[in-house]
């Protein structure tokens, strides 16, 4: 299941940043920060796969020097605690502080785009669109 909500992810760029696969709805910060990590690690694993190199990605986008091990771990890790998605994921959090669960997943009261959009979305998020809206997120 998609997890995707309108509350947590008001604007196209955060949708991106924020929707990941889970079996369940989220119900707290935490958790989904969880499921962003496993999201960032499978979109590094898928990277790595087709042939890109997703440190090259990280430094092009985000204008960061990457000195860290060149496994998936350390590279999904690495861009977790970075600058960027430090800011995200505090965007993320403060969201999450007025989230009310009372309203359905797809109430419009804070923006964000419809269902299909979102689905759209997500399945075509890779590692460089996930970076490029890394780069232009402004909270």
């Amino acid at each position: 299941m998609i997890f995707y909500n309108n509350q947590l992810m008001k604007q196209d760029g955060e949708a991106r940043l924020f929707m990941v696969d889970n079996p369940t709805p989220f119900t707290n910060y935490d958790d989904h920060e969880a499921g962003i990590y496993i999201h960032l690690h499978n979109l590094i694993e898928r990277a790595i796969d087709e042939g890109e190199d997703p440190i090259a990605l990280i430094e092009g986008y985000l204008g960061l020097n990457y000195h860290e091990g060149a496994g998936v771990d350390e590279i999904a890790a690495y861009l977790m605690n970075s600058g960027p998605m430090s800011s995200v994921l505090q965007g993320l959090r403060d969201h999450w502080q007025t989230f009310e669960p009372s309203l359905p997943d797809s109430s419009l009261t804070g923006g964000g785009m419809g269902r299909q959009e979102a689905l759209r979305t997500y399945a075509e998020t890779t590692l460089r669109n996930y970076l490029e809206a890394l780069a232009v997120y402004n909270g």
